[in-house]
């Protein structure tokens, strides 16, 4: 068995929490994929844009910590949002990417709140190791997300729902 033809995936993972991000990137290095750790969006828009290499897969929490100081979200390339409206901006690019939300809340309450949406897997929190790699997996066997064609562009006029 060669493996000269196979690239690894290069896999962001966004979260507020350490814990996370440590109990995610650990089985995911060791099964061989390049991780990248985010603590919340606008670390993540700003990773995945200077990025040398290709992003294949994006693993975001919902719900990222709010917005302390910063500028209008409309005229900030790297704006702290949700995890939902972080991941809306990253399939408006041109690269192709994989998506897989996360959150401890159930995924009925978050879609009646339009945090989630079809067609973007969901892994709720707490998960193991095994669950993670096993849906990773999966997502990246499949093809790229797309943006969501009922959502217009974000308008930056404070529309975006933050909660604690």
């Amino acid at each position: 068995m060669t493996t000269d033809a196979i690239q690894p995936s290069t896999i962001l993972i966004v979260d507020d929490d350490p814990s996370t991000l440590l109990l995610s990137a650990k089985p995911l290095q060791d099964a061989g994929y390049t991780v990248l750790q985010a603590p919340g969006s606008s670390e993540a828009l700003r990773l995945y844009a200077e990025h040398a290499k290709p992003v294949d897969l994006v693993l975001a929490d919902i719900f990222l910590p709010p917005p302390g100081f910063q500028l209008s979200v409309e005229k900030n390339p790297y704006p702290r949002v949700n995890g939902l409206e972080m991941v809306e901006r990253l399939l408006e690019g041109t690269r192709d990417i994989r998506v897989i939300l996360m959150s401890s809340s159930p995924s009925p309450e978050l879609r009646s709140r339009g945090l989630v949406r079809d067609g973007l897997p969901f892994l709720r929190k707490p998960f193991t190791s095994d669950a993670l790699l096993t849906l990773v997996r999966q997502v990246l066997a499949g093809p790229p997300a797309t943006a969501d064609p009922k959502k217009s562009a974000p308008s930056g006029k404070g529309d975006v729902e933050w909660f604690d």
